[in-house]
């Protein structure tokens, strides 16, 4: 069995701030640093012979510091990790956006995949993206190992419903150091078993923090007060469409 866990980064200044990422960054807040810690300590006592990737981007960086100290080894940076791209909304706080792009967000709050439109990233092509990395990350672990990769929501999400050949909206949200584990027992990394999702029991309860999907990443038309209710869990968390 080869098995590849999938990091989400800790709490970002931008994710506190409720300002839009994508790929743009400005590093971990001081509980997103906590939470890196948190997971550092967990996953190197569990798997202390993990092989680790991470996004190149600087959030993600800082959230696999703290396990490159712990396992005594480097992180392979890979770019094809990083977070989808929101074009012109990434840098701004998602209440600006709102106000000055009003009908392009609230189309994006009923559900439909907006970004190319202002020079971003669709889900789709998050996806053709991802997944195939997934399966040469799970490919290349050997059998009976584990390879930690620290990526985005984005990422997770998106990732793992195509690789698992799972129905858009199946999964939840993917909160900030969460883990998810992919299993295979295939050489070629093919045939991907969702052992674990967001899983968080290594983070203190004050230091619980993430995101549910939208509308917009599950594909499901809501009624206006289903909208209303995805807006304020949106808000309430980091979620999408905050750049993850």
């Amino acid at each position: 069995m080869r098995r590849l866990i999938l990091v989400r980064h800790g709490e970002s200044i931008w994710n506190a701030e409720r300002r839009i990422q994508g790929q743009a960054c400005a590093g971990l807040s001081a509980r997103g640093h906590a939470q890196a810690d948190a997971v550092a300590v967990s996953l190197a006592a569990a798997y202390p012979d993990a092989h680790l990737v991470a996004s190149d981007l600087q959030r993600t960086r800082e959230t696999v510091a703290p396990l490159e100290v712990a396992l005594e080894r480097r992180a392979v940076l890979d770019p094809r990790l990083r977070e989808r791209s929101f074009g012109d909304w990434e840098r701004r706080l998602r209440d600006e956006v709102a106000a000055t792009d009003p009908e392009r967000w609230q189309r994006w709050l009923r559900g439909e995949d907006v970004v190319g439109e202002v020079g971003g990233e669709s889900a789709d092509a998050l996806a053709d993206r991802v997944a195939p990395v997934l399966v040469e990350l799970l490919a290349a672990t050997p059998a009976g190992g584990t390879t930690i990769a620290v990526t985005h929501g984005g990422p997770v999400w998106n990732g793992i419903h195509r690789l698992a050949g799972i129905a858009a909206g199946t999964l939840g949200g993917v909160d900030n150091a969460s883990c998810h584990h992919l299993v295979t027992f295939a050489d070629d990394g093919s045939q991907v078993i969702v052992d674990r999702w967001n899983e968080v029991g290594h983070l203190p309860a004050d230091l619980h923090s993430g995101w549910a999907p939208s509308a917009s990443e599950t594909g499901v038309a809501s009624s206006s007060s289903a909208a209303s209710a995805a807006a304020s869990a949106s808000a309430a968390s980091d979620g999408p469409p905050g750049g993850r």
